[in-house]
């Protein structure tokens, strides 16, 4: 996927959603990751049950699901990343380790903290 904003300077930023953890934070989904390109950019995306009637407004319009048919079928895939395929995939694959390992331990305390206060109410 790529994503482009007016206010990131014009450039387009390449996002590999393989790469990326999905957690619970209460009633939200965190998805966390990093951008490797253009830029080396950590972020984080939350979503709440709000949210899902516009990302199944999206996921239903027939545009999309043509797309998605025809990309299931597909061998040869497009991609917007500049390695070779293979190298990339076992990158992401690499990194996405090293991003739930990440996020684990910044998860962790957190967690035990709001254990914590839970034993003292």
């Amino acid at each position: 996927m790529k994503l482009k904003s007016r206010g990131l300077g014009r450039k387009e930023l390449v996002m590999d959603f393989r790469e990326y953890t999905v957690a619970r934070d209460g009633p939200e989904l965190v998805i966390q990751g990093t951008i490797h390109e253009p830029v080396h950019w950590d972020f984080s995306i939350r979503l709440c049950e709000d949210d899902l009637p516009g990302i199944a407004r999206v996921a239903l319009q027939p545009r999309m699901l043509g797309w998605l048919l025809r990309a299931a079928f597909r061998r040869d895939r497009h991609a917007h990343w500049s390695q070779d395929r293979a190298a990339h995939l076992a990158d992401a694959r690499a990194r996405r380790e090293a991003a739930d390992a990440k996020f684990c331990a910044s998860a962790q305390p957190a967690t035990e903290g709001m254990r914590s206060e839970g034993a003292h109410r």
